[in-house]
């Protein structure tokens, strides 16, 4: 699946780069300019501010006075909260032929838009994503992994899109967010049921996946600085509502793209087991010795979390099953 030395296919596709940032102007304009040094520079660059960010808007303004392609650079304001709304906001005006999705704290490497583009090449391919090289100060986070971008058959994630084991192509089940693209046809807006962000990625990869294939190509490479979030849910939070948030867009995607067997096989792991900090009821006990209220505050917000998915995944079938049936 390596790239064809003969990219015509490709080059005839305009890409879009869309960046939403948010009170991080130091690392938005190291991300652009880490775009425009490319090898392959976008068609379109697309900035998404927030309405309130005057500082990233000022800063933004003054680089883009001396840069010779400030002609390619558009801006979004949007006034709501949470990446997807973000993201919505940025595909409104984006008119590439494929869209390219990063976070404002990544700095490409020079090949990366090339390499991206180029699988498109092949018309199955609906999606194109690759590692994400994560730096914590001067280490890199790598345990190698010869698993990427995997889901199980009862819906539990497996990502390790930042620590791949093997640098050719390969297909996968779901891309990351912070390095990852698909054709605009497949594309066409995030899910606003998504209370989070760390689940955006998953749902799009999983509708696009429906009209073809996606690939990681570990050597369409982005370097990324994870930079504090100043809005929406922190990382790694042990507050009860955003615990109850994580839990219901982790099971909402589940229960909207799992049918069948797959999906009851997700509630009985989600309810049993759980995955990350997401306890189902066995993995609270095990780990109530050690963790106290702690492992019982995570499974009763999971819990929360999951009945409330069901309920938002009915509704959203409901109305995709309306939808089509009003198409025939």
């Amino acid at each position: 699946m390596e790239p064809s030395a003969d990219h015509r296919n490709a080059a005839g596709l305009h890409a879009t780069v869309l960046v939403p940032s948010y009170r991080r102007s130091d690392s938005l304009l190291h991300c652009l300019e880490a775009v425009l040094a490319g090898s392959r520079v976008p068609d379109q660059i697309v900035v998404v501010l927030r309405d309130g960010d005057d500082e990233s808007r000022t800063q933004l303004a003054a680089w883009l006075r001396d840069n010779p392609h400030a002609e390619m650079i558009d801006v979004a304001t949007v006034a709501e909260g949470g990446q997807a709304a973000a993201t919505n906001a940025g595909l409104r005006i984006a008119h590439g032929d494929v869209i390219c999705f990063i976070d404002d704290d990544t700095a490409p490497t020079r090949e990366w838009l090339e390499r991206l583009l180029a699988h498109y090449a092949d018309p199955a391919v609906v999606g194109v994503g690759g590692r994400d090289i994560v730096h914590h100060g001067d280490a890199v986070s790598f345990t190698p992994a010869a698993v990427v971008g995997r889901i199980t058959w009862y819906g539990r994630l497996i990502g390790n899109h930042h620590q791949p084991a093997f640098e050719e192509p390969r297909a996968v089940a779901h891309l990351k967010g912070a390095n990852m693209s698909f054709r605009r046809e497949v594309v066409r807006g995030f899910d606003t049921n998504l209370l989070g962000a760390h689940f955006t990625d998953t749902d799009a990869s999983l509708g696009a996946g429906r009209h073809g294939r996606l690939v990681y190509d570990p050597l369409a490479a982005v370097h990324h600085y994870p930079a504090p979030r100043t809005g929406g849910f922190n990382r790694r939070s042990e507050r009860v509502d955003e615990l109850r948030a994580d839990a219901h867009d982790a099971a909402y995607v589940m229960l909207k793209h799992l049918t069948g067997a797959r999906r009851a096989g997700f509630l009985a792991f989600a309810l049993a087991v759980g995955q990350d900090r997401r306890y189902g009821l066995l993995r609270a006990l095990a780990r109530l010795p050690v963790e106290g209220g702690l492992a019982l505050r995570r499974w009763r917000a999971a819990t929360a979390g999951l009945l409330e998915a069901r309920r938002t995944a009915r509704q959203t079938n409901a109305r995709r099953e309306d939808r089509d049936r009003a198409r025939t």
